[in-house]
């Protein structure tokens, strides 16, 4: 299971796709529950956020990327 979010989110650094996702996963196997961005243009993401505003965290991280 995922939780989406609509965050205003830069497009990629990388390819410029402006089709981006910030999203955390809740799995079993996985007890801290990270969050990422992702690019659905290329696949490139950013590292792994984790703590209460782990969503906001990962989306901050992405803003300020550069390829």
């Amino acid at each position: 299971m995922s939780e989406n979010t609509d965050k205003e989110l830069k497009p990629c650094p990388f390819c410029g796709s402006k089709q981006v996702e910030a999203f955390a996963q809740y799995e079993e196997d996985c007890p801290d529950h990270s969050a990422i961005v992702r690019c659905h243009g290329c696949d490139a993401q950013s590292a792994q956020m984790i703590g209460k505003d782990k969503i906001a965290m990962a989306s901050r991280a992405w803003n300020k990327r550069t390829a």
